[in-house]
């Protein structure tokens, strides 16, 4: 049986208004849409197979840059009355609170926004237009005013990776809910910048790890760095704080996949194998029984990562691993670590048995409010609170005390 698909990430469109230099879609600027593009029609058709396949799973609406499609508002609609969490990712640059209002009102969840430096000069240097920085901004205070929850986006580079103090204290000054570093992985354009080196990659991570620790107001989140888990100490089906047991291993092709302008599917972004086309093949059938997805499922990694302490917890990024080696299920390059002498692999993981708590009606009524994409992981982790507190019931008190930061409102 295939895992349930989560998030699913959709490149709306391959037209910029920005020439970023590590654009893994290689975008370009366009007046018009490219011929080939999924138009309003197959778009719609496409949102109902979403549906039909992941019920209540996120929806990450980019591209390009998805505030140039002029349907954008009409598909976040059509994706939020059929149950999805639609989000909006974007450069923010074309961003005014009447086009921020206007999503909200159609049932957009929330906008993540690209922001890699906490001033203009890195930031407009490597998106390619001078202003870009501070119209970045702009789009985050018009969301804001919209009532769209924000998530800033920063993708890490040698550049810009002691900045991450800054932006966390930006993106907190802006009020947003999390900040999430991308650590970039050579595609598209992106195969002419240089990736951060192992060391750099494992000093990124610990000074994020360090920076939650530390009380951050928001959180902050690692992107393609499974590695992460490992930093933390934690191994599969293990939690602790604000890390889930669940949140383990590359997401690729589990519970994630990602969809081209045109209608190609590919387990992420990053993966840029083309597993069929919703034009020819349906997107449960591709993600139910395709043979690259089932390897990503089923089999272990290659290299040092076959038998690391940590194989099941992390298992390497899958796109880092083709995109240095060829070889999706090869070593994870950007890993510097080695396991420890004495250290035996890790054993594959259990189902975490969950304790029978029963919910308070207003509890329940609460949970359901939760975005589905998260909510059997939020119920699992307050039952197990409620568990190891001694408590007999889940109530809305102990909702409200251990609410992770714009997850569920109660107002």
């Amino acid at each position: 049986m295939s895992p349930q698909t989560m998030i699913i990430s959709w490149n709306i469109t391959r037209r910029c208004n920005l020439a970023c230099d590590h654009c893994y879609i290689d975008a370009v600027r366009r007046r018009r849409s490219f011929p080939d593009e999924l138009g309003t029609t197959d778009a719609g058709r496409l949102i109902a197979q979403i549906a039909a396949l992941a019920p209540g799973a996120m929806l990450v609406l980019s591209g390009g840059e998805p505030m140039l499609r002029r349907d954008l508002a009409a598909l976040v609609k059509l994706a939020a009355e059929s149950g999805l969490a639609p989000v909006i990712g974007t450069n923010g640059t074309l961003l005014n609170e009447r086009r921020a209002k206007r999503l909200k009102d159609a049932g957009a969840a929330g906008v993540g926004i690209s922001l890699d430096a906490a001033t203009p000069a890195f930031h407009d240097r490597l998106r390619g237009k001078v202003g870009a920085w501070k119209a970045a901004v702009r789009g985050v205070a018009a969301a804001r005013r919209a009532g769209l929850p924000v998530s800033l986006q920063a993708t890490l580079f040698q550049e810009n990776r002691g900045e991450l103090a800054a932006l966390a204290a930006l993106a907190e000054s802006l009020g947003t809910i999390a900040l999430n570093f991308f650590f970039l992985v050579c595609t598209g354009r992106g195969v002419e910048r240089t990736d951060l080196s192992a060391a750099a990659y494992e000093e990124a991570l610990a000074a994020m790890v360090e920076r939650q620790r530390q009380g951050a107001r928001l959180m902050i989140r690692a992107r393609c760095a499974p590695h992460l888990r490992r930093l933390l100490g934690l191994h599969a089906c293990e939690t602790r704080g604000d890390y889930a047991g669940w949140s383990s291993a590359c997401l690729a092709g589990r519970s994630y996949l990602r969809i081209t302008p045109e209608g190609d599917v590919t387990p992420c972004p990053y993966i840029p194998l083309a597993l069929g086309n919703i034009a020819r093949t349906p997107l449960r059938q591709i993600w139910q029984q395709h043979p690259v997805l089932a390897r990503l499922r089923s089999e272990l990694p290659g290299g040092k990562c076959a038998d690391c302490d940590f194989r099941h917890s992390c298992g390497g990024c899958r796109a880092r691993a083709l995109a240095q080696h060829g070889e999706l299920m090869a070593e994870d390059p950007s890993c510097a670590h080695v396991r420890p002498a004495g250290a035996a692999p890790e054993p594959a993981p259990r189902a975490a048995t969950r304790a029978e708590v029963p919910w308070d009606p207003a509890a329940r009524a609460l949970l359901e409010r939760i975005p589905a994409f998260v909510r059997a992981h939020v119920r699992a982790r307050l039952e197990q609170c409620a568990a190891q507190q001694g408590q007999t019931r889940v109530t809305v008190e102990l909702m409200r005390a251990r609410r992770p930061p714009a997850v569920f409102r109660d107002g």
